[in-house]
């Protein structure tokens, strides 16, 4: 009897370790990658995404297709993040910070690059942006001199397009400003001393925290 009790305590035991193992390396950005919902890369249905995994592990610099017949790449990849070109215009950056949470931007070029971050669980359910990160303001781009102009920045300055930048294996967020195309070259170099050409955030384990 404590022979077959020992025998099925080390089946238990057996089972939850590959269990637990089995779920440290489902969530790597490979898998997270191709198993999320369409809707999350609506351009890349899950088989492109698996032909984009495969193509990168071998070595080959092969675009897919996507649904749109734009040329779709994966740029670079290790296993706490991805990042992905689709045509000249688009841009994915996949990270996985911890077990529980993936960051995904996402970067448009119109022409000026402009980039949108999202969060969510690792079942792809969206998190509010604040519990993990307070987003720039026109206060946080000025300069010192910028802030004694503030009202003739404001109007010069209607929007800001930004460019981020996460490296995960850094913990490093850089939100650069991408606004030079907006402006002639003469009005940008007065820009420059008004605005910041970029933002630092640290990650901190749970959250991103302006620098």
């Amino acid at each position: 009897m404590k022979r077959i009790l020992v025998i099925l305590l080390t089946v238990v035991t057996t089972a939850l370790t590959i269990s637990a193992e089995k779920t440290v390396l489902d969530i790597n950005s490979e898998t997270v990658f191709t198993n999320a919902p369409d809707e999350i890369f609506p351009t890349l249905d899950s088989n492109t995404r698996m032909d984009m995994v495969d193509y990168y592990n071998c070595g080959y610099n092969r675009p897919s297709l996507n649904l749109f017949e734009d040329s779709a790449i994966i740029t670079r990849k290790d296993s706490l993040g991805l990042e992905i070109k689709i045509g000249e215009k688009q841009y994915y950056q996949l990270s996985i910070p911890k077990d529980d949470l993936i960051v995904l931007v996402t970067t448009l070029s119109i022409p000026m690059q402009d980039s949108e971050i999202k969060f969510y669980d690792n079942e792809w359910q969206q998190l509010p942006n604040e519990s993990f990160i307070v987003l720039p303001t026109l206060n946080d781009w000025l300069t010192d001199e910028g802030k004694t102009v503030r009202d003739d920045v404001e109007n010069m300055y209607p929007f800001i397009t930004a460019k981020y930048d996460f490296d995960v294996n850094k913990g490093e967020l850089t939100i650069t400003n991408t606004m030079q195309e907006y402006f002639d070259k003469d009005t940008w170099q007065r820009v420059l001393k008004w605005i910041k050409p970029s933002i630092q955030y640290k990650w901190t384990g749970s959250k991103f925290k302006k620098q």
